[in-house]
């Protein structure tokens, strides 16, 4: 089964991922491969294109917009939503391209590329608690989804919690499914704004979301500093 595979990008030079991403990525056959990115002015765009990656330019749009446009300039029904700063293991692409037909779907077996209890504590509610339980799966579990179970632009257009509504709005037709396969996701914020900090905040940013606080001063909050979620 051929695939789509649409990464979000934003400045993705500072870390080492998208490289590592790219490298992986066009090593394997019968996937297509469209990066929309947002004015990037780090040479991330011009190494998408170097590696003869589709590059859709939407500068000012939030993810959630990015998400969207390549969605609806994929070819294939079946679509690989890519977080920038996570790298899926090779034996993910293959599964991949082995999930069943009925699988409408899903995201991979999360875990951080650092090593602290309270991070492998994280990882192990969002598989096992989040994601199996609640049917929430958030992008960097690098999302895979049919076009055909939620349109073209399934994607709700909020600058944060967007892969909350993507998850809560596809369960509506079908329970996902999580691959065993890996997908290791940077720790730049916890490196950056601490362990804990950066554990309490996300925890008070759900409760936000939950309280229906707006959602872009939400994101500016996260993004205090960093600019990762452009």
């Amino acid at each position: 089964m051929s695939f789509s595979v649409v990464l979000p990008t934003s400045n993705e030079l500072g870390l080492d991922y998208l490289p590592r991403i790219l490298e992986r990525l066009q090593g394997y056959p019968d996937i297509e491969l469209i990066a929309v990115d947002n004015a990037s002015d780090d040479g991330t765009a011009e190494l998408l294109e170097a590696s003869e990656t589709r590059v859709i330019r939407l500068p000012g749009r939030n993810r959630a917009q990015r998400l969207n446009a390549g969605i609806t300039a994929a070819q294939c029904d079946l679509v690989l939503l890519h977080h920038p700063r996570s790298l899926l293991e090779p034996a993910a692409l293959a599964a991949l391209k082995r999930l069943p037909e009925h699988v409408g779907w899903g995201a991979f077996t999360h875990r951080f590329d650092l090593a602290h209890p309270l991070l492998a504590w994280t990882s192990w509610y969002s598989n096992r608690v989040r994601l199996d339980g609640r049917g929430i799966a958030y992008l960097d579990h690098c999302i895979f989804l049919h076009r055909s179970l939620a349109g073209k632009r399934p994607v709700p257009e909020l600058a944060i919690f967007e892969d909350t509504a993507l998850s809560r709005r596809l369960l509506r037709r079908s329970p996902p499914q999580r691959l065993s396969e890996q997908v290791t996701t940077s720790a730049i914020r916890y490196r950056r704004n601490g362990v804990w900090r950066q554990t309490l905040m996300n925890q008070a940013l759900k409760v936000g979301y939950g309280l229906g606080l707006p959602n872009s001063w939400m994101n500016r909050l996260y993004e205090k500093g960093l600019g990762l979620n452009g």
